[in-house]
């Protein structure tokens, strides 16, 4: 049985997930290092990145 990854649904799980741990860091009270821009940015494109990996992945099998 062939298992199937559904990319866009994993890529919208990390993108919630890496904004709702960047809100509870600053909620704890500890500040970020740099522009929120950057903080942003960086976790759309960790997201997209592992989306690419894995989808690159699965086309090749």
């Amino acid at each position: 049985m062939r298992r199937s990854v559904d990319v866009p649904a994993l890529v919208t799980g990390l993108i919630l997930l890496g904004f709702a741990s960047i809100s509870a860091w600053l909620l704890v009270g500890n500040g970020v290092v740099g522009p929120p821009a950057m903080w942003f940015a960086t976790v759309l494109i960790t997201a997209g990145i592992i989306g690419l990996i894995i989808s690159l992945r699965a086309s090749r099998r």
